[in-house]
C-alpha cells in the first residue's frame, strides 16, 4: 500500500458512514452485528490513513483534552459506582463509540465533496425515516399513545432526531439556487415539519421555533420571521383540535408546574437529582442507566414521602395528629433511567467535575463552529456551518427537558460535529473551490 491508496481508504470509510448512518437511522435498536462491522471499517481506515501518512494518531483539534479527560473522569466514576458493570458497558459500549465516530470522521473525512455527500445522504435517509413514520402514523404501525414514533421506539427520541435535521435542511435551502434541488429541499421539510408535529413532543415545538428564528437574524433576512407565524397561523386552522389544545398548554406556565400530566415526574426527577449529585459531588453515583434507576427508585420514594408529609402538615393540623394512626400509601416512583436534563443526567452519573468538563467540550463545539461560520465566505460551508450551529442549538434546548446523551440521539449528534470539525480542519489546510450539488 501506498499514499496513492488514501483517496480510495477515505472513500471506503465515506460508504462505511453513510450506511451506519442509514442503518441506525432505521434499525437503532437493532442489527448490531451490521452496526459492529460499519463501525470496525471506519477505524480500519483510520488505522490505514495514519500509517500511510505517518501522522499522529489523532489529528489535533478543540476537543481532544476534553474528549479524554471526559472518558478518564467516567471511568473513575464507573469504579466507584454501585454497578460497576453497568458503568464500564455505558463507557466503552455509549460514550467510547461516540468519541470513535467522531476521531474517525475527522482523521477520515476529507474535502468539500465527500461532505456533501454524506450530508446529502443523511438528509435523504432521515427523510426517508420520516415518510416512513407518516405511513406508520395513519397505519398504526409507527405510533405509540398516538404519537408518531417512526423507526424509534419513543416520540422524544424521533423529534429530536428531526431536529437535528430540520435547521440543516432549512439553511442548505437558502443556499442553492436552482429549482428542482429547492423543491426537493421544500419536500424535505414539510416531511420533517409534519412529522414533527405528529410527535406531539412540545420540548420540539418550542426548540425548532427558536432555531428558526436564530436563522433568520442570521441570514439577516428578518422578513422571514413571517413565515414560521403564517405557517402557525395554517396549522391553527388545518390540524385537529388535539394538537392545538396540545400546543397551548406551552404557554401556560402556571398550569405548567402544577399539572402532573405537563410536566409530570420530571419536577421529582429533578429533586431527586439534586439531592444524587448533593450526596455524591465528586465522582457521582456512576453513568449508566442501571445505575441512575436503582437510585432514583431510593431518592425519589425520598422525596414522595417528604412532600406528602408536607402537604399533610399544611392542609390540616387535624391531619397530620392522625398521621402516626392512619398512614397514607405513597405510590412508588417510575423506573426512569435518566434525569430528564442533560446537565444533570451528566451530573449525576460523573459528579460537578465530570459536568464542568462536559460544559467545557461542548462550549468548545459551539466556540469553534461560531468562530468558522463568521470567518468563513458566502457559499456551501457557511451555510451547513449555520444549519449545524442551529442544530447544536436545538438538540441542547431538549436538554433542558431530556437527555441526548444516549444512544442512538448521542450518535447522531456525534455524527453532525464529526461534520463540523472536518470543515474546520478542511479550511485550515487549503481553501476549497465551490462546487455543485
Amino acid at each position: 500500500m501506498t499514499k496513492h491508496s488514501i483517496p480510495y481508504t477515505s472513500r471506503i470509510s465515506e460508504c462505511a458512514f453513510i450506511a451506519y448512518f442509514f442503518i441506525l437511522s432505521f434499525f437503532p435498536f437493532g442489527a448490531d452485528i451490521i452496526k459492529l462491522l460499519c463501525l470496525l471499517t471506519v477505524i480500519s481506515c483510520w488505522i490505514t490513513i495514519t500509517i500511510l501518512e505517518k501522522k499522529p494518531f489523532f489529528t489535533k483539534t478543540a476537543l481532544n483534552i476534553p474528549i479524554f479527560l471526559f472518558l478518564f473522569y467516567s471511568l473513575l466514576a464507573s469504579f466507584h459506582s454501585k454497578n460497576i458493570k453497568d458503568s464500564l458497558h455505558t463507557l466503552l459500549f455509549d460514550y467510547l463509540i461516540y468519541f470513535i465516530i467522531f476521531f474517525c470522521m475527522v482523521n477520515t473525512i476529507r474535502g468539500q465533496e465527500q461532505i456533501k455527500r454524506i450530508i446529502k445522504s443523511m438528509l435523504i435517509t432521515s427523510g426517508l425515516v420520516c415518510a416512513y413514520g407518516l405511513y406508520g402514523y395513519y397505519t398504526g404501525i409507527a405510533i405509540h399513545a398516538e404519537r408518531l414514533v417512526a423507526t424509534f421506539e419513543y416520540h422524544s427520541r424521533v423529534a429530536k432526531y428531526i431536529s437535528l435535521f430540520l435547521p440543516i435542511a432549512v439553511c442548505l435551502f437558502f443556499y442553492y439556487r436552482d429549482l428542482l434541488t429547492r423543491l426537493y429541499l421544500i419536500l424535505l421539510i414539510c416531511v420533517y415539519s409534519f412529522s414533527l408535529i405528529l410527535t406531539m413532543n412540545r420540548t420540539s415545538w418550542v426548540a425548532i421555533i427558536i432555531t428558526l428564528f436564530f436563522i433568520c437574524f442570521a441570514i439577516q433576512k428578518k422578513y422571514l420571521l413571517f413565515i414560521p407565524v403564517v405557517v402557525c397561523i395554517a396549522l391553527i386552522c388545518i390540524l385537529p383540535s388535539k394538537f392545538i389544545t396540545h400546543a397551548k398548554t406551552i404557554t401556560q406556565i402556571d398550569q405548567f408546574f402544577s399539572s402532573e400530566k405537563i410536566i409530570g415526574e420530571r419536577l421529582q426527577c429533578w429533586k431527586a437529582s439534586i439531592a444524587m449529585i448533593k450526596d455524591h459531588p465528586i465522582l457521582g453515583i456512576g453513568p449508566g442507566s442501571k445505575v441512575f434507576r436503582y437510585a432514583y427508585q431510593q431518592y425519589g420514594q425520598e422525596i414522595k414521602e417528604k412532600e406528602r408529609l408536607l402537604k399533610k402538615e399544611t392542609t390540616s393540623q387535624e391531619k397530620k395528629n392522625k398521621k402516626g394512626k392512619k398512614k397514607a400509601k405513597v405510590k412508588t416512583v417510575d423506573r426512569l433511567s435518566h434525569a430528564h436534563n442533560i446537565f444533570l443526567h451528566v451530573g449525576v452519573g460523573t459528579g460537578i467535575i465530570g459536568l464542568l468538563i462536559f460544559m467545557w467540550l461542548f462550549a468548545n463545539v459551539f466556540y469553534n463552529a461560531v468562530k468558522s461560520w463568521r470567518t468563513l465566505s458566502n457559499g456551501y460551508e457557511k451555510m451547513l456551518l449555520m444549519g449545524i450551529v442551529a442544530s447544536l442549538i436545538s438538540i441542547f434546548l431538549h436538554g433542558f427537558t431530556d437527555s441526548f446523551w444516549k444512544k442512538p440521539d448521542a450518535l447522531f449528534l456525534w455524527y453532525i460535529i464529526g461534520i463540523l470539525f472536518v470543515i474546520i480542519k478542511s479550511n485550515e489546510e487549503t481553501p476549497i473551490p465551490k462546487t455543485s450539488w
